[in-house]
């Protein structure tokens, strides 16, 4: 008898724990930081060639509701630009578990490692550039708990993003274009076109 109590008692707290968290949805604030430069491998007649340096630190603190002791999935999709076809790409895609608890003062962060964008500009602009970044913090069932991107993008171009991996083109209009496969032999061609020092006679 006092073992049926017992599992009756802990199915009713888990009922009540899961009325608690869908009537108190939990709440986070998110704030992603990039740090940036530019480095500028040469130039000449028709354009110049530089390599854009990016970097994607994500700090995460949970603002109230649930005090759910699952685990959250924080997702970061670094997202950048083919110039020489304006198609979108994903650059990187992290994912990475974490708990909130008084522990780490129901906050986490984490960084990205540092991305490196070659390309070149004048008369030929081939190469890539930094675009935005999307980052999701979803529930241990996947569903998102909240989202910020440097841009605006829809609910619907949020879970479309979710389903893409590393080296995706995508256009505006949400199709896959397919997998970014680096041209470097065109790159290099023109990167020394760009940089030609051309004819002073």
């Amino acid at each position: 008898m006092k073992k049926w109590a017992v599992l009756g008692f802990t199915a009713l707290a888990a009922v009540s724990t899961s009325l608690a968290e869908s009537k108190f949805p939990m709440r986070v604030d998110i704030d992603v930081s990039s740090k940036t430069r530019m480095e500028k491998m040469g130039a000449g007649m028709d354009g110049e060639v530089k390599v854009e340096k990016v970097q994607l630190r994500v700090k995460v603190r949970k603002s109230g509701g649930s005090n759910s002791a699952d685990p959250v999935t924080a997702e970061l999709y670094v997202i950048g630009k083919q110039l020489q076809t304006g198609y979108y790409g994903v650059i990187d895609v992290i994912k990475q578990e974490h708990h909130f608890d008084s522990k780490n003062d129901n906050s986490f962060e984490f960084e990205s490692k540092m991305y490196s964008l070659p390309r070149t500009s004048g008369n030929v602009n081939v190469g890539g550039t930094y675009e935005t970044y999307l980052v999701v913090i979803a529930d241990k069932d996947g569903a998102v708990i909240d989202a910020r991107s440097g841009r605006h993008i829809k609910d619907k171009g949020i879970a479309f993003i979710r389903e893409l991996g590393p080296k995706t083109l995508f256009d505006r209009d949400g199709n896959v274009i397919g997998k970014f496969k680096p041209n470097r032999e065109g790159f290099s061609a023109a990167a020394a076109a760009a940089m030609n020092p051309g004819n002073n006679y």
